[in-house]
């Protein structure tokens, strides 16, 4: 009787021990998959790719300070990036340094960069920390929140 429990926990473990690994596949997987997706919109934000954009952003996307206080809705971060910023260095995937975290249909990206550039031909030098939020909506990940901190360089 002891051997046929011996045996039933061995096998409940190697069981359980395929199903970690294939696990941590999947969420390798997935992170690899919204860094990839971090990074074309990132190349959406410097061409100023509306299309991209509306494709990879949620409609209810909003930036946020740290604090959690409001900057900017969907449509005012919009308005800014079309009307009134000026990217002076574009960043690229190998300037920003990705962090994903997946939580089912969550995921936290953090990052830090340099953002140059002018708003309304004020010009400004910051270096950031940013969490972008992530969601799955209907089989696509969508950014849903930013959280920025900035400081002048």
């Amino acid at each position: 009787m002891r051997l046929y429990s011996l045996a039933a926990l061995l096998v409940a473990l190697l069981f359980w021990t395929a199903r970690q690994g294939a696990t941590q596949t999947t969420q390798d997987t997935t992170e690899t998959k919204l860094v990839a997706l971090a990074n074309e919109w990132t190349e959406a934000i410097n061409r100023k790719d509306r299309e991209k954009l509306d494709e990879l952003m949620a409609p209810e996307y909003a930036l946020y300070a740290w604090d959690g206080k409001l900057l900017a809705s969907r449509p005012v971060w919009l308005d800014n990036l079309f009307s009134h910023i000026t990217i002076e260095k574009k960043n690229t995937s190998a300037d920003l340094h990705w962090a994903p975290r997946v939580y089912g249909d969550f995921a936290i990206i953090t990052s830090k960069g340099d953002w140059i550039g002018a708003f309304d031909g004020r010009h400004f030098n910051q270096k950031c920390i940013v969490v972008d939020t992530w969601r799955m909506l209907n089989g696509h990940w969508k950014v849903v929140t930013r959280t920025s901190d900035c400081t002048d360089k």
